[in-house]
């Protein structure tokens, strides 16, 4: 019996001292970090979400362990140049107004060297920190939709974005009154809905087949510079209640739809993570209301923020963790 027990010991302890050294060093090294790379529009640089690190990038990154946080911000004063090292911590290259156009643009390093464009300090921030990270999210695809949306609002008030903020445009509305911007509305609603040349539907259309062209586009050019990196994708939200434009929900929910459909196609090469599903539950996740609203002096008649709010922001957080175990990434 001692010899048997004996003989079961020596066997235990062979098979142990021929185990690799990570299956007992994992959890160490998932207590340790992972090097966590967000990437994207102005949903990623966290708009709309209540200061003090409440976006989901902040809380995704210390989930993975992650409690240094660096972010882009746009211009900046001086422009990051090669080599660029991974300090410890996670980072954000969130850039407001990105769409798929400009990042596959920057991925393809195209954007030439300007010491005043923003575009290029993008660009050799991606270009020198995707090769390093493990983690990868990305949110792009939205402003494709939005660009020419806001481009047509602020159209409504002979105004422009880039020389008129929204301050100026929602001074405008307001002035203007309700039956103003319920007729302008509805010149809108008819312009988006149409399919012809130069109709703001026209536009919506094409940038939205451009994203289909784009997007296997962009995770070619982050494999390239990554192959073993994990990336998540997050699939693309309506911002619009039907309740409150049935007409133009539908039109945007035809739009999207293909846009997601070309995401779950790539599963194989991103995960996905089911913003799209989540926010269709929460109508709080988005405060965007085109229904013209007496909500006093504390609160404007609509509300033109199309991005997430601190609420959206923590669900978006809640689909990434489902995702994967981040033991998984190691």
């Amino acid at each position: 019996m001692k010899k048997r027990l004996l003989t079961i010991l020596m066997i235990l302890m062979l098979l142990f001292s021929l185990m690799p050294a990570q299956a007992f060093a994992e959890k160490a090294e998932a207590e340790a970090g992972l090097k966590y790379l967000n990437i994207g529009d102005s949903i990623a640089a966290g708009l709309s979400a209540l200061p003090n690190e409440e976006d989901y990038f902040a809380q995704y990154a210390g989930y993975l362990g992650e409690e240094n946080l660096f972010r882009f911000y746009s211009p900046i004063p001086e422009l990051p140049m090669p080599p660029y090292t991974w300090d410890d911590g996670a980072y954000n290259l969130g850039f407001p107004g990105l769409d798929s156009i400009e990042l596959l643009k920057a991925l393809n390093n195209e954007f030439l060297p300007s010491m005043t464009d923003p575009h290029y300090a993008l660009q050799v921030q991606l270009l020198n920190l995707i090769p390093q990270a493990d983690v990868i999210t990305i949110s792009i695809g939205g402003n494709n939709l939005l660009t020419p949306v806001i481009a047509s609002v602020f159209d409504m008030y002979d105004l422009e974005p880039g020389v008129d903020d929204e301050n100026d445009l929602m001074a405008a509305i307001i002035a203007g009154g309700e039956a103003n911007w319920n007729a302008n509305l509805q010149a809108f609603v008819m312009s988006a809905l149409s399919s012809d040349y130069p109709s703001l539907g026209w536009f919506l259309e094409t940038r939205t087949a451009q994203f289909l062209e784009d997007w296997p586009a962009i995770l070619d050019q982050i494999e390239l510079l990554n192959p073993e990196a994990h990336i998540i994708a997050m699939t693309l939200y309506n911002p619009i209640e039907k309740d409150d434009c049935e007409a133009l929900f539908e039109r945007y929910e035809a739009l999207v739809r293909p846009m997601n459909m070309a995401m779950r196609m790539t599963q194989n090469r991103a995960m996905l993570a089911n913003v799209a599903n989540a926010f269709r539950k929460e109508p709080d996740a988005v405060a965007f209301r085109l229904t013209w609203m007496d909500a006093g002096m504390m609160m404007p008649p609509v509300l033109i923020d199309p991005h997430p709010t601190t609420i959206g922001h923590q669900l978006i957080f809640e689909e990434l963790m489902k995702v994967r175990n981040p033991r998984a990434f190691q």
